[in-house]
């Protein structure tokens, strides 16, 4: 009876904490689950993206600056900076342009 209890006790410590040896350290002192590194929220991805495109503004504006005072700055390098730019800008309009058609349909469906 006692070699049954035993035997029922060791599956049951198995089955609780499975890749860990019956009698072993649980809790803080034997980690077994690692909880997953939170993920970037939609928010934090957008935040990311305007950030991005705002350095490339400024990037570009500090070269025409630069070129206008006429410091050692090629007028090839504004303009690579300004197309950048203007690209990132244009890209970034459109994305918003598709968030507020996806939010509209959204909205007009019925529930």
């Amino acid at each position: 009876m006692q070699q049954a209890l035993e035997q029922l006790r060791s599956m049951r410590d198995a089955v609780r904490t499975p890749g860990v040896a019956p009698g072993a350290p649980h809790g803080p002192a034997a980690p077994f689950f690692q909880p997953p590194a939170p993920q970037p929220t939609f928010m934090d991805t957008m935040k990311s993206a305007v950030d991005s495109v705002n350095d490339q503004q400024r990037v570009s504006r500090d070269l025409q600056t630069a070129y206008v005072k006429g410091e050692n700055v090629s007028l090839t390098d504004v303009a690579i900076a300004m197309q950048k730019a203007s690209v990132a800008f244009e890209a970034t309009v459109q994305v918003r342009n598709k968030i507020l058609e996806s939010y509209r349909e959204i909205m007009n469906m019925s529930v």
